[in-house]
């Protein structure tokens, strides 16, 4: 039994503590270092298959993928247990910089750095929006898909509005183009028994979300501005397809527009101390709830971002992997990517005001576009030397 135990937690927290000091795509690689070649718990294919559901699950991509490790080595608890201890070097990390943030960051040379820095994110977030673009919705109609949720959001319609609109749309335009038929095969629904099993195996999940609405509901009696907070970083973690960069525009509406617990500029400051951290950009959910609420809003607005994907992992991942493939799913995901494009554009232009003050700043936001979009440097590297420059030169 001890050494049971002993093995669970040298998986779950040595190695995934491990994994979650590394940034980008090194995850995967770690995760086969340790999973495949060293304990030799997994396969490739299972590498694989992570990688792919992460792709196409809501949720900070690197977090669903590590969920999804953590669900095939110990089922619907393992899959929590290594996304908690995944994202803890970085919450940590997020922790310090908020704090100083908030201490130092008026001093001149803080705000030099910041500025800089702030110009090289724009460029980042471009280059994501271009990424996102190339990886399956280059054709005009998806573009004129994220001209349209752009409008809706300028226009102040509910993101969850905007983003069914862009998933009928593409669903519209492949059922034109003959690729989804409406006569043909439909995805059968699940019998009782399916459902009744699904229910029985993850009884705990239903339970556990239970009691994060009652936790809610307290915090709303006592510190109202967390329960909303949290409420809302959920529902985006909820709804949020493709990386952690599409949460911005939904963070950026609800933080800086509606409840102005953050100004633009201190949201795109977030972006950059997120972006020092190993973990996904979405871990600036840490710096919102620190500003909101010290250590406890840090603690409960990480948890609310993260935990919707990572229940839906351990709930749906194997049904996802089943119908993924599925034509009427593969456009409605192409709605939702084109819809984050345009969402996104209004991110880079709302930063953009406050960042892109000066022919310097805006030689520093095309330096660094230039760079990611040619060469295959780490963001990191570029934003290391962006701080030295900025000292000298903003």
């Amino acid at each position: 039994m001890l050494k049971r135990i002993i093995k669970s937690w040298d998986v779950l927290w040595k190695y995934f503590f491990y994994i979650g000091f590394s940034y980008g795509p090194m995850v995967y690689t770690l995760a086969r270092n340790s999973f495949i070649k060293k304990l030799k718990l997994i396969t490739e294919k299972d590498i694989m298959d992570g990688i792919a559901l992460a792709q196409v699950m809501p949720g900070a991509v690197f977090i669903d993928f590590v969920s999804y490790i953590g669900f095939l080595l110990r089922k619907t608890r393992g899959a929590f247990v290594a996304m908690l201890i995944f994202i803890f070097p970085s919450f940590l990390l997020m922790i310090i910089l908020t704090y100083l943030y908030l201490r130092y960051g008026e001093i001149g040379v803080v705000q030099h750095v910041l500025k800089g820095l702030s110009a090289i994110m724009i460029a980042l977030i471009i280059k994501v929006i271009i990424d996102i673009y190339n990886e399956g919705v280059k054709y005009p109609v998806y573009l004129i898909i994220s001209g349209i949720g752009l409008l809706l959001l300028i226009l102040n319609l509910n993101i969850v509005l905007i983003l069914i609109m862009g998933i009928i749309l593409a669903i519209l335009y492949g059922i034109y183009k003959a690729d989804i038929s409406i006569k043909g095969k439909r995805i059968s629904l699940p019998h009782r028994a399916d459902l009744n099993n699904l229910l029985k195996d993850n009884l705990w999940v239903i339970l556990f979300m239970l009691f994060l609405i009652i936790v809610n509901m307290t915090f709303y009696f006592v510190y109202p501005d967390i329960a909303i907070m949290n409420t809302i970083l959920f529902k985006i973690g909820l709804l949020t397809f493709g990386n952690g960069y599409t949460m911005l525009p939904f963070i950026s509406k609800e933080v800086v527009n509606n409840y102005h617990w953050l100004t633009i500029k201190q949201f795109s400051d977030g972006i950059v101390l997120s972006q020092i951290t190993p973990g996904p950009v979405a871990v600036m959910a840490t710096f919102i709830g620190y500003k909101v609420a010290g250590i406890v809003g840090a603690i409960t607005a990480t948890l609310s971002i993260f935990l919707p994907s990572t229940m839906l992992i351990a709930v749906v991942a194997k049904p996802f992997l089943k119908y993924k493939g599925h034509k009427m799913v593969t456009y409605a995901l192409k709605g939702i990517l084109s819809t984050f494009i345009g969402l996104l554009i209004l991110v880079v232009a709302q930063i953009s005001k406050t960042s892109i003050t000066d022919y310097k700043t805006a030689l520093f936001a095309l330096v660094a576009l230039i760079l990611f979009i040619y060469t295959k440097i780490n963001p990191i590297i570029v934003l290391i030397i962006g701080v030295a420059i900025s000292i000298i030169v903003l």
